[in-house]
């Protein structure tokens, strides 16, 4: 199939650009830096000169370069979004997510693109209404910029499927692991918490991670049309605090402290939308896209650690005394 993709120079983009790739697909990617395009093609190992991959250069907010990006293509993945951990910088997660999803779904429906497959995110549908996340759960909307576009962005999505298009919304808890033009969020979250003697450990909650290469590799499972409208959950591992502390003593080989943390310590580290995910997360109801995909399962979470941190030690970002069994 051809299939364009958006994000292509992303975390996750990058990482289903691959996968895309290795499962025999042509990808026609629709990046706003073509020279950054080269840079995730090489660090992938990718041939970029062999004809499967093509750049047209615009913005996923520009319809006319989402529509130029179409032509031809059987099936469309957006996977692109504005993210920060810069609060100065987050409000343009409300002009961009929103608007730029509408359009990629709007014009690939039109160009009879099928499937079509929308990167949602796990806060839209956080809290629960189980003891899962389901994506079945409703859509919540509001909270910081980027939770709140991308809310409206699902709102629209779920409109379509609720019209027969052919679209499906994943939803992915902790998108981590190795290979990233920058850092990503979780990359960056784990270099001051392995970069000490303690971890801490909470009441209830704990963390649900997903490899992004598992990721990328599910959603060029989805690569099949007739399916129609489709919700899946892509949560990954589930840990409680101490099961988390555990994986990583195992993938680190060093031993830190764990302590009991009160929620009320949070307050003034992370934001209370964070807060109230740490304290509550829960499993993910990923049986629908592990099967639909043809992945099966997820790789073991030790591995997906372990691959992260080195990752990070050969790029400098953490001092190889804090992982011993990783250099």
């Amino acid at each position: 199939m051809r299939v364009m993709l958006t994000g292509a120079t992303g975390f996750i983009g990058g990482h289903t650009l691959a996968a895309l790739m290795a499962a025999g697909h042509e990808v026609r990617a629709l990046v706003r830096d073509g020279d950054k395009l080269d840079r995730m093609l090489a660090m992938h190992g990718i041939d970029g000169s062999a004809g499967r991959v093509e750049a047209v250069l615009g913005d996923m907010t520009d319809l006319d370069a989402v529509t130029t990006a179409l032509e031809g293509c059987d099936a469309c993945v957006h996977t692109a979004a504005f993210t920060s951990l810069d609060p100065e910088q987050m409000h343009h997660a409300l002009e961009v997510n929103a608007p730029g999803a509408v359009n990629v779904l709007n014009a690939a429906a039109a160009a009879e693109c099928d499937p079509i497959v929308h990167l949602s995110t796990m806060s839209v549908i956080f809290p629960p209404t189980g003891d899962v996340l389901s994506g079945e759960d409703p859509v919540q909307g509001g909270g910081n910029p980027y939770n709140a576009s991308k809310a409206v962005a699902e709102e629209h999505a779920r409109a379509m499927q609720d019209g027969g298009a052919p679209v499906s919304i994943i939803y992915p808890a902790g998108v981590t692991g190795p290979d990233d033009l920058g850092l990503n969020v979780l990359a960056a979250t784990f270099i001051p918490t392995l970069s000490t003697e303690m971890m801490m450990s909470l009441a209830s909650g704990g963390w649900l991670l997903v490899d992004v290469r598992d990721l990328g590799a599910a959603i060029a499972g989805l690569m099949t049309p007739g399916r129609g409208p489709k919700r899946y959950v892509a949560g990954g591992t589930y840990m409680t605090w101490d099961e988390f502390h555990a994986r990583v003593t195992e993938a680190t080989g060093r031993d830190r402290a764990l302590f009991p943390t009160p929620a009320s310590a949070l307050k003034g580290m992370v934001d209370d939308e964070a807060v109230e995910i740490m304290l509550g997360i829960v499993p993910g109801d990923d049986a629908a896209l592990l099967a639909d995909s043809g992945l099966g399962e997820w790789r073991p979470v030790t591995e997906t650690l372990a691959d992260t941190v080195r990752w990070l030690i050969a790029g400098g970002l953490l001092d190889p005394e804090w992982a011993p069994a990783c250099t």
